[in-house]
């Protein structure tokens, strides 16, 4: 976290990982093994019946190919920093996507903010905030132990936070 004068600034911090990241890639390597060796059933089956070789090679890359996509995600996820700047009158959110090689930065001032979402779960800890031009979503995962001063911060300067774990009331929807 780095803090200077009223506002709030938080980094992403480049060693925090998602709650089970290790299990994933377990579960991604054995799903892949599992794939190979149905792949080569289904080569040993084609000679016997053509039709059920080609439905269970087809089944196997295609589980394949979600796997990959899983893991292309977790391993996009790692190589993202996140910075938040909170002042007296805007959140500015910027994405460093180190993988791709691209930089997004999102604002939204604090006084058009009608209601922000916060999810306390510990492997997607985030806050969204809905305003009537935007919807502004800010993952709080990787930020460790401070998800709590983001809330405090915007319930300080009057943003209606809603908690959706404790069943708090959504106010009306942005038109």
């Amino acid at each position: 976290m780095i803090q200077t004068g009223p506002g709030l600034k938080l980094q992403s911090d480049p060693r925090v990982r998602r709650v089970g990241t290790e299990a994933l890639w377990v579960a991604i390597a054995i799903g892949t093994v599992f794939s190979v060796l149905w792949i080569l059933v289904s080569v040993f089956v084609a000679p016997y019946n053509l039709y059920w070789a080609v439905v269970m090679a087809s089944a196997a890359i295609a589980f394949v190919l979600l796997l990959g996509f899983t893991a292309y995600g977790s391993i996009r996820d790692g190589k993202r920093r996140y910075y938040l700047e909170l002042t007296d009158s805007e959140a500015v959110l910027t994405v460093t996507d180190h993988l791709e090689k691209k930089k997004f930065t999102q604002m939204v001032l604090l006084d058009d903010i009608v209601y922000a979402e916060y999810y306390p779960y510990r492997d997607s800890r985030s806050i969204i905030f809905h305003t009537s031009y935007a919807r502004m979503e800010v993952p709080l995962w990787p930020l460790p132990g401070m998800g709590q001063d983001v809330v405090d911060f915007l319930d300080g300067r009057g943003v209606p936070v809603v908690d959706v774990q404790s069943d708090d009331p959504i106010p009306d929807p942005v038109s």
